[in-house]
């Protein structure tokens, strides 16, 4: 039996399923406790090994995946803007160049040379990253990234109305 206190909600992110077993979005493993005790969900996978939570008066196995015991219908949603906090949040606030914190957008093409403010042109850059790349493109500055800037996907907006 494996125990622990207090894990990151990376360490142990629980993939939440709607009920026709479409993923709906990810929890820490504290609110997929909590929509268990309510009864919300069922567990679909386990962690190997077992991984159990303990108070006073109860254990419970931290499961790795829950299903909705009802289905939630998820309406339609335009597609979002890119915009600052939407890029730094996808990029996890890491800078695209280095790998450091980064807190600062960046144009991977340069605003001036004709590159616009969408989901594959800004990515999260660090300010000394941002000011060494200046106003040219990545391979003129000899820089690489570290990954290509990417849309978000539409199942990571969902939120569950369970967790309210």
């Amino acid at each position: 039996m494996k125990h622990f206190r207090q894990p990151t909600s990376r360490q142990q992110a629980v993939t939440v399923y709607n009920a026709d077993y479409r993923v709906l979005t990810h929890v820490t493993w504290q609110e997929a406790v909590r929509l268990l005790l309510r009864g919300s969900v069922y567990v679909i996978e386990r962690h190997s090994p077992a991984v159990h939570i303990r108070s006073p008066s109860t254990v419970i196995e931290l499961p790795a995946s829950v299903a909705l015991r009802e289905y939630i219908h998820v309406p339609y949603r335009p597609a979002l803007r890119a915009g600052r906090v939407g890029v730094l949040e996808r990029d996890g606030y890491t800078c695209a160049y280095c790998g450091g914190h980064g807190d600062t957008l960046d144009h991977v093409v340069p605003e001036s040379r004709g590159g616009q403010n969408t989901w594959l042109n800004l990515v999260a850059a660090c300010a000394p990253c941002n000011g060494r790349k200046g106003n040219r493109t990545p391979e003129e500055a000899g820089m690489r990234l570290f990954w290509e800037p990417y849309e978000p996907r539409e199942r990571d907006r969902y939120r569950v109305p369970a967790m309210a």
